[in-house]
C-alpha cells in the first residue's frame, strides 16, 4: 500500500513540475518576444529621432536662407516688427 501511495506521490509531483515548467517556458517565450519588440520599437524611435533633427536643420537652413537677417527672423518668429533708428 505504501508503494502505491509513493508511487502516486511521485507521478503527482512529476506532473507538478511538468505544468510549473511549460508555464515557465511560455513566460520565457512571452518575455523574449517583448525584448524583440522593444528593441524594433527603440531602433525605429532612434530612426524617426534622427530624421526629425535633420528636418529640423533643413527647416532652419531655409528659414535663414528666405529671411536674411537674424533681426528679420526674430521678428518674424516673434511676431514684432524691426525698429528703424
Amino acid at each position: 500500500m505504501r508503494r502505491i501511495f509513493y508511487t502516486g506521490l511521485i507521478l503527482l509531483f512529476s506532473l507538478a513540475l511538468s505544468i510549473s515548467t511549460v508555464g515557465w517556458l511560455k513566460g520565457r517565450q512571452e518575455l523574449e518576444a517583448v525584448t524583440v519588440a522593444n528593441e524594433t520599437l527603440r531602433k525605429t524611435l532612434g530612426d524617426m529621432t534622427v530624421a526629425i533633427a535633420q528636418k529640423d536643420r533643413e527647416i532652419d537652413r531655409l528659414t535663414q536662407s528666405a529671411c536674411g537677417t537674424d533681426e528679420s527672423r526674430e521678428s518674424q518668429r516673434t511676431g514684432t516688427a524691426l525698429k528703424k533708428d
